[in-house]
């Protein structure tokens, strides 16, 4: 047998061996958590977004990008990240009782440092004044409280090392030459930095039960495949990330503080800040409250999605308060609820009941209620199956079901919203549901993700993993949706749509909107007539749009066709932070369409 064949079967039974490994990889434990927690430590953690004494803007752990400090300035934080009151077990123990299932830690951000002894690199612990391995430590207090492991390495950017430069996102200087000079061999970097790293990460700490890439930006795809194969390879049941690249991972990949704007179909995972940075920045006050996090942890779980949330612990290993105050305020709402979390499958109804949200396992719906039901009063259209039980969760009280057309509920009085009740709703299995858009307090709201793709003559629109429409401009085609309309009257159309922080709002972009056969919005502009005031604001803004009014004279299903004719033009507010899908500018971000029944 010659060379060229042998190498060639050797590749092929390589293939075949990964995607094994691919399929065995049991995400059951990951589903069923729902809720994890992020650790962002390093350098940054230092320099707490300061730099010579003034505050630096942006995302704490990329005080060196923002604030051009070369190499050889930077590495001088080592000596004051002294982990004096590092105590992991009392981390571990917050995420416990808080609810989380699992943990991820930074073993190594953009800055090059390594949070650990590595053998590959001398810029890591080992410089600090801490003499022990606080990443050995903390793995095994995670496996006394069996909290699950994950390590976040971020394997494409590294300021440390010329090889993997980024020339776009990064200023000049961090290697103390001109741009012109620095000549990056990304093969190099991976070869003899990335995957060694990682090795270390995957043979030295037993038993790893999540791997977290980042930023994969520029990577081919077989370097973001080598970065699965040498997991596939050492830990054959570790799930890995969607930020591997190429949809190559076991989840895919959202944004920073992005949440899918309806259900999802696939496994997605939302991480979130507590603030507005991930490393620690002791001037960033800018607190979510406790109750809009657990409310991003239930939002996530009717979408069917797990959700992270960050800490960034200071220098010496305290956690800010802050981050205790919410991971507290999630425990004590967990304790009594975590079972409408806790293996659910999201909301099984369209996405529009304006008091909260829905969870669904087996034959059992979970009603989140963030306020008070118009008139006490929770009509499941869609919902064919009887409810044989019904109850506030926390306390076992009944409450009343009038199971008629389909089931109505009666929500009891002196209900305490800021604690969010959730109704535990047990029906006859099997359990039907209708997909159709129906109204809910006046309010219809038809998810774009619920549409049909009618393609165009320059291909087509597609819904993107976080159900928001990609790729829609006016040679894409068009999105038929459906409603039903219970009473005969005039409604408010507003159209939501999302964009990336970096992007403002879409100047001069213009739609079309029929309505069953007619087109009462023909070549209409978009126009910024409000934002919602949310903890995603500051990450994926959600603008809606009031284009005009339609009257219906008969109730019944109605059909909608969106498309568009201009997708008008936005400012870039900078290069950093692109969104992580690379989205096409030929773009609007539609979420859903609502209509807003007027008064009389």
């Amino acid at each position: 047998m010659n060379m060229k064949k042998l190498l060639s079967i050797l590749m092929l039974s390589w293939a075949f061996v990964c995607g094994q490994a691919q399929q065995s990889v049991d995400m059951d434990w990951w589903r069923e958590g729902r809720f994890g927690m992020f650790i962002h430590w390093g350098l940054y953690s230092v320099a707490a977004g300061e730099w010579n004494g003034k505050p630096v803007d942006g995302i704490g752990e990329w005080i060196q990008n923002f604030a051009k400090v070369p190499n050889n300035e930077y590495e001088k934080l080592a000596d004051k990240l002294t982990l004096a009151k590092y105590n992991p077990e009392e981390w571990v123990k917050l995420a416990k009782q808080a609810g989380a299932r699992y943990i991820v830690f930074t073993t190594k951000h953009h800055e090059g440092f390594c949070m650990y002894p590595s053998e590959v690199s001398d810029f890591d612990i080992e410089r600090t004044p801490y003499k022990r391995d606080p990443l050995k430590e903390l793995v095994e207090a995670c496996r006394k409280h069996g909290v699950k492991v994950g390590f976040y390495y971020s394997h494409r950017q590294d300021w440390r090392e010329e090889d993997a430069a980024v020339m776009q996102n990064e200023y000049d200087g961090h290697y103390g030459k001109p741009k012109s000079e620095v000549k990056p061999n990304l093969d190099r970097y991976i070869r003899e930095k990335a995957l060694p790293q990682m090795r270390e990460l995957l043979t030295r700490y037993g038993k790893i039960d999540l791997l977290w890439y980042d930023t994969p930006f520029d990577l081919t795809k077989e370097q973001s495949r080598t970065f699965v194969n040498v997991v596939r390879e050492l830990q054959p049941e570790c799930i890995v990330n969607g930020r591997v690249g190429y949809n190559l991972g076991d989840y895919g990949a959202l944004g920073d503080n992005e949440m899918p704007c309806s259900r999802v179909n696939m496994d997605l995972e939302m991480v979130a800040t507590m603030n507005h940075t991930w490393g620690y920045k002791k001037n960033d006050q800018n607190w979510k409250s406790p109750k809009d996090i657990l409310c991003s942890l239930i939002e996530c779980a009717s979408r069917g999605v797990n959700y992270m949330v960050n800490i960034g612990p200071k220098e010496d290993g305290t956690v800010p308060q802050p981050s205790i105050d919410i991971m507290d305020f999630i425990g004590r709402w967990m304790q009594k609820n975590s079972e409408a979390v806790y293996g659910t499958t999201g909301n099984p109804f369209n996405d529009n009941f304006p008091w909260g949200y829905v969870t669904h396992k087996g034959n059992v719906i979970y009603l989140h209620l963030l306020r008070e039901p118009l008139n006490r009063c929770i009509a499941l259209k869609g919902l064919s199956t009887s409810i044989t039980k019904a109850e506030i969760l926390a306390s076992g009280k009944k409450v009343t079901v009038t199971n008629q057309s389909y089931p109505v509920l009666t929500v009891p009085a002196h209900l305490n919203y800021d604690e969010i009740p959730v109704l535990k709703l047990v029906c006859k299995s099997p359990v039907r549901f209708s997909e159709d858009n129906y109204m809910n307090e006046n309010v219809v709201s038809i998810p774009v993700a619920s549409g049909k793709i009618i393609p165009g003559k320059e291909g087509s629109l597609t819904i993107a993993e976080g159900g928001n429409t990609q790729n829609f401009h006016a040679g894409t085609g068009k999105l038929q949706l459906k409603c039903v309309i219970d009473e005969p009257g005039t409604y408010k159309v507003r159209v939501f749509t999302s964009r990336h922080w970096r992007r403002s709002f879409a100047e001069g972009a213009r739609i079309t909107l029929k309505v069953d056969d007619n087109t009462p919005f023909n070549s209409v502009l978009m126009k910024k007539d409000g934002e919602l005031s949310n903890v995603r604001q500051n990450s994926y803004p959600e603008t809606w749009s009031d284009i005009g009014t339609v009257h219906f004279k008969q109730k019944g299903t109605k059909g909608l066709e969106l498309s568009v004719n201009a997708t008008g033009t936005f400012s870039r507010l900078g290069f950093f932070g692109e969104d992580i899908q690379n989205e096409s500018e030929k773009n609007i971000r539609f979420m859903r369409i609502e209509l807003i029944k007027e008064a009389h």
